[in-house]
């Protein structure tokens, strides 16, 4: 076969592959490779047949040549080949064996063989070692090896930023803590015209921050823009990126923003109504805002469009959990985790579920499994400290919520809990110092999910004594919700305790106002108005 009729029939070849015409692709270049018996034409057959999901058939060619072993693509393909057929310990060893240590630096000497063919040094392609570090992660956390599959997505990430697969895997399966996400981050090495990767990287780890990460990150991009031509384009259309539209969502669900959430996730899932992590916040939004219907119609589309996916049967659950079917709610949760065992939501939703009917061994056990599952979830741990404290056991809350602490040290709400407990341990100093770390913590402006907050702080502050603070932090409570019966009660009774009988009197009527049998209120009113010399005018 001449040269000129090889070249025409590869060309055909890569034409059927981007065409997905896969077994007119494996018929030509099968042609092509026993005209020719060159590795690179044996690897696009191999390539044909495994697009044409002929995994069998693929991995007996690469393993029948003599350069499978020696040069890096073939054995990668091969090992694709084996993750395709389940085979993970025979994926592993056709990888090689290779080390990692804990920092996520490979020892791999029989990688740089004289034989290896891959072309690392262009640009437009990822580095063949990243993706290699991506599939044995793959391949340790199929054979529930974690702590290797978390060191070989780290590794794949530090061999080429690029390879978004191990990020994502680390990210949304929390792998690493949030120190470790901004140390991993900051290790990665970006040239100047990937600045934009850098950016949307940035956005993806920042969770809990105090800030607003993404508009921070896409003010200093608008800046740069105007003060240079050189920028590159890809920093011009971020504003409207999909990703990071999800992630201002998400930041404002962690800030207790509720539907200013939802009105970014409806917006962004009426331009691309399959964006799955956005899908995901805006069912997290949902279910805090009791949007049942929301709920419902979108479990509905999930199910019919995606029955293979666990957020899916995690959304039915949702949807009956927003309902108080608690008993619908974890099947459908139990049944996400079935589909996918890597899938958080799921887990902290079965335990949610059992936790709100008492159920604790049950909750514990979700939760437990969760914070063995994923070690860079703090609600796991949190919800573990909780589930403590509502069992009045305050020595283990406090303990778990700690652990909470060392993995996402910014969330207030861990500090929130922290200062429960110190309250119910008769620790009112502390618990002053933890509530007002909370407060600090909290992102951007206050809103109604921290009114508890003040609430709490007050409550220590007025058993402490220190009635002006406390008088200060009820007032700010009822800024927040005007609708607060325990600001109202802790407000009239720091009132009493200060002897200002009339403002006590006042504040006591407005509790009462909110829940007319509150029998502390009653019994306190009826003591203020008997120290006032009035008797007692209750109706």
């Amino acid at each position: 076969m001449k040269e000129e009729e090889v070249e025409r029939l590869r060309g055909l070849v890569r034409d059927c592959l981007s065409k997905h015409l896969y077994s007119s692709a494996i018929f030509f270049a099968e042609k092509v490779a026993a005209a020719t018996s060159d590795p690179a034409d044996i690897y696009m057959q191999a390539q044909a047949l495994f697009l044409g999901r002929q995994y069998r058939r693929a991995l007996h060619l690469l393993n029948s040549s003599s350069i499978v072993l020696r040069d890096l693509r073939f054995r990668y393909l091969a090992a694709k080949c084996l993750e395709e057929l389940k085979e993970w310990h025979q994926c592993l060893t056709m990888l090689g064996d290779a080390k990692v240590d804990e920092h996520g630096n490979v020892n791999s000497p029989k990688d740089c063989s004289p034989m290896y063919l891959d072309k690392d040094g262009e640009d437009h392609e990822i580095n063949i070692t990243a993706a290699v570090c991506y599939l044995r992660g793959k391949a340790y956390e199929a054979l529930e090896n974690r702590i290797q599959a978390r060191l070989w997505y780290i590794a794949a990430v530090k061999s080429d930023p690029f390879c978004y697969e191990a990020l994502e895997s680390l990210v949304d399966k929390y792998m690493l803590t949030c120190e470790e996400e901004s140390s991993l981050l900051s290790s990665l090495q970006f040239v100047k015209e990937d600045g934009w990767l850098s950016t949307i990287y940035s956005c993806l780890v920042k969770k809990h921050d105090k800030e607003n990460v993404v508009e921070a990150k896409l003010r200093d991009i608008e800046r740069d823009n105007l003060c240079t031509t050189s920028s590159s384009p890809f920093m011009l259309v971020l504003k409207d990126n999909a990703d990071l539209l999800a992630c201002n969502a998400e930041y404002y669900y962690q800030c207790g923003e509720y539907h200013k959430c939802f009105e970014f996730t409806s917006l962004l899932l009426t331009k691309d109504p399959f964006h799955m992590k956005c899908t995901l916040v805006h069912l997290a939004a949902a279910m805090e805002l009791g949007h049942s219907n929301d709920l419902y119609l979108l479990a509905c589309n999930l199910i019919k469009d995606h029955p293979q996916k666990a957020i899916s049967w995690f959304a039915i659950g949702c949807y009956y959990f927003s309902i108080k079917k608690y008993d619908q709610a974890r099947k459908h949760f139990s049944k996400a985790t079935s589909v996918d065992a890597t899938f958080p939501p799921a887990w902290i939703g079965s335990g949610n579920a059992y936790a709100v009917q008492e159920e604790t061994d049950q909750a514990m056990l979700a939760y437990r499994t969760a914070a063995r599952l994923f070690p860079g979830c703090h609600l796991a741990t949190l919800y573990i400290g909780m589930e403590y404290m509502r069992t009045h056991n305050f020595k283990l809350a406090e303990q778990f919520i700690l652990q909470a602490r060392a993995i996402c040290p910014s969330d207030p709400l861990v500090y929130n809990e922290l200062g429960v407990v110190a309250y119910h341990m008769k620790e009112y100093p502390k618990a002053v110092q933890w509530f007002e770390m909370t407060l600090v913590n909290v992102a951007s402006s206050m809103n109604e999910m921290w009114e508890p907050t003040l609430v709490n702080l007050a409550h220590a502050q007025r058993k402490l004594k220190m009635y002006h603070k406390a008088v200060s932090n009820y007032e700010k409570a009822l800024v927040l919700s005007t609708r607060s019966l325990s600001a109202f009660a802790g407000l009239a009774y720091t009132y009493h305790l200060m002897d200002n009988l009339d403002a006590a009197v006042t504040y006591y009527h407005k509790a009462l106002w909110l829940k007319p049998e509150d029998q502390f209120c009653t019994e306190m009113l009826t003591m203020a108005l008997e120290m006032q010399g009035r008797g007692m005018y209750l109706t």
